[in-house]
C-alpha cells in the first residue's frame, strides 16, 4: 500500500512533494539499461529487489528494469531521521565521518502533521542538506539510541501505513 500524497502526476517518483526540493540531483524513471552513462540506479518496481548502486557506464551488474536513476553526488555524512506527525522524533548517524560521527543537523523542513517516515538527508561538498532517499516504516533499519522512541515510531508507522487512527488502535 503506497500512503496518500506520496505519488502524484508531478512527482511519479514515490517521494513525498515537500522532500522534492531538496534532492540537488536529477532522477528519473527508465526501462532501459543506462549504457555509457555512470548513474545511480535502483528498482522502480519493488522494495529492495536489488541495492541501488553506482553503475559504471557498462552492463556489469546489469538487472531487470523498471530503474529509479539519477546522477551521482557524493555525500559527507548521512543521517535517518524518524518523522512522525509532522516531528522528528528521533536520528541517527549512519554513514560518513566514521572518528567524529557528527549529531544530526536540525532540519527546517516542513513536515506534513499526517506524515511517518525515514528522511535520509546527507551533506554534499558544498556544504548543503540534500535528501539521500525516503521510506516507509517497515522499509528501514534503526540508526539511534533511544529505543523506546523507535519502538512509538513503529507503532506510528503501522497506523500510517494501515490507515487505522489512534482511535482505532
Amino acid at each position: 500500500m503506497v500512503p496518500e500524497g506520496t505519488r502524484s502526476p508531478s512527482n511519479p517518483r514515490l517521494l513525498p512533494d515537500f522532500l522534492l526540493p531538496y534532492l540537488y540531483r536529477k532522477i528519473w524513471k527508465a526501462e532501459k539499461w543506462p549504457l555509457g552513462r555512470r548513474v545511480f540506479i535502483k528498482p522502480a518496481d519493488k522494495y529492495k529487489r536489488f541495492t541501488g548502486f553506482i553503475t559504471n557506464g557498462g552492463y556489469r551488474k546489469k538487472k531487470k528494469p523498471p530503474y529509479w536513476c539519477s546522477d551521482v553526488v557524493s555525500f559527507q555524512n548521512e543521517w535517518r531521521y524518524y518523522v512522525t506527525n509532522g516531528k522528528v522524533v528521533a536520528s541517527g548517524w549512519y554513514w560518513g565521518d566514521e572518528q567524529n560521527t557528527p549529531d544530526a543537523p536540525t532540519l527546517d523542513i516542513g513536515f506534513p502533521d499526517d506524515y511517518c517516515g525515514a528522511v535520509d538527508l546527507g551533506t554534499l561538498e558544498t556544504g548543503e542538506l540534500a535528501l539521500v532517499e525516503a521510506n516507509h516504516p517497515f522499509a528501514c533499519g534503526w540508526y539511534g539510541t533511544d529505543h523506546k522512541a523507535y519502538a512509538l515510531w513503529l507503532a506510528d508507522g503501522w497506523k500510517y501505513m494501515t490507515g487505522v487512527n489512534n482511535e482505532d488502535a
